[in-house]
């Protein structure tokens, strides 16, 4: 059914341009629109690295930030909280990204945390993740975090195996990742995500099952799976692994064996045994995302919106006050529930009852056609993916949505 599969949310067909109204500058527009009660989450962008990672495109520096950039984003986050309709919302979740998040200081970390609470209204129970890697989470910065609320950490650890660290570009050894995630537990870190990539070049099955044996002996909360895309821009330049039957074998055996061990699918990237991981479910169910930093991008109300990706541009824009400019992309009302359709699938489901009208004739006979062949089960609110079909799950998203009735 599908000759090439997709294997990230990134390379799915691009409806923005299906429903955009207008361009408009952001502040404007936020003061707009009037204040509503709704549920909303938090992304700040801090994109540096110490060390860039040999399959890495993201947009990052080498280094790590200053006080100075912790500066701008309190900045821009108090220029926010004297907004009516930021005032009216309610932060379920903060999610730090990168880059490397965990390259800011101690200090720049306590003090942002403290921007937030003081400006924005933040949910009692509220999910505040950090992205981080090994070698960046030393035992004072874990206390750090912990002491500052910080109640989920994601750490990026790619594989276990050193053959496979050394070539994905990774620091440190196998066991001393291992060591670490224990001791980021012990410290009081119960809601822990990890990272782990497949299908790196070579990799054996042995070698999965040496990363996912650790992975299960940890009791972590979650860990997301990637089979390793090849981007052109990356440092890593050697033959791609083939697209055969490899990457489904060892999709196939990550999946089982996982189930088997007590985890679920909360993405078609990422296993849960107990973690909600809200900030992500909250997106996927429509809800605002305000974002801060360089280079991030978010939503608040129908308007999509990015922040200039270069620091210097940044900083501009920050410092400029009251004039201030920048152009956000105004949609129709209809994006929000794609957005949630899209969220459903990426999720593993297909609502086909709840989002009929959108799906029409063609979508509900594609839905047909992955029952008929295998790629998902009947549901009571529609169907859900089976395994093949989360293999195939962005490839699945991708055919629907350039099949909506829009």
């Amino acid at each position: 059914m599908f000759a090439q599969r997709l294997k990230s949310h990134h390379e799915l067909h691009n409806i923005k341009k299906d429903f955009t109204i207008s361009r408009m500058d952001v502040n404007e527009y936020i003061k707009s629109i009037p204040g509503v009660s709704r549920e909303a989450v938090i992304y700040i962008h801090i994109p540096y690295c110490r060390k860039i990672c040999s399959f890495c495109n993201m947009m990052r520096r080498l280094g790590s930030p200053g006080d100075d950039y912790a500066r701008l984003i309190i900045r821009e986050i108090r220029s926010y909280g004297e907004l009516d309709y930021i005032r009216q919302l309610t932060f379920q979740a903060v999610y730090f990204g990168g880059g490397t998040p965990t390259t800011l200081s101690s200090r720049a970390i306590q003090e942002i945390l403290a921007a937030l609470r003081e400006s924005f209204r933040l949910a009692d129970d509220a999910e505040i993740t950090l992205e981080s890697t090994v070698s960046e989470l030393t035992e004072e910065k874990i206390n750090v975090l912990h002491e500052g609320g910080v109640n989920r950490i994601s750490v990026g650890i790619q594989t276990f195996n050193d053959r496979g660290r050394q070539l994905l570009g990774r620091n440190g050894s196998g066991k001393e990742a291992y060591q670490k995630l224990l001791l980021l537990k012990s410290l009081g870190f119960e809601n822990v995500n990890i990272d782990i990539i497949y299908h790196y070049p070579h990799q054996t099955r042995e070698e999965l099952d040496e990363d996912l044996n650790k992975v299960f002996s940890l009791g972590l909360a979650s860990f997301s799976f990637y089979s390793l895309i090849m981007h052109p821009d990356s440092a890593l330049q050697i033959s791609s692994p083939s697209e055969n039957d490899t990457d489904r074998a060892l999709f196939d055996r990550l999946y089982a064996r996982s189930i088997d061990q007590g985890f679920a699918i909360l993405e078609l990237t990422k296993l849960s045994r107990h973690d909600r991981y809200r900030y992500i479910t909250a997106r996927h169910d429509g809800a605002d995302t305000l974002a801060l930093g360089a280079g991030a991008g978010g939503t608040l109300g129908d308007m999509i919106y990015m922040n200039p990706i270069s620091l210097e541009n940044y900083q501009n824009y920050v410092e400029s006050g009251s004039d201030r400019k920048r152009v956000g992309v105004v949609t129709k009302n209809q994006y929000r529930t794609v957005a949630r359709l899209i969220g459903a699938m990426q999720r593993g489901r297909i609502p086909r009852h709840e989002y009929a009208d959108l799906l029409g004739g063609r979508g509900q006979r594609l839905t047909e056609r992955l029952l008929a062949e295998g790629y998902a089960t009947e549901t009571e609110d529609g169907c859900r993916l089976t395994p093949k079909g989360i293999y195939w799950g962005n490839n699945i998203c991708d055919t629907m949505l350039k099949n909506l009735e829009i």
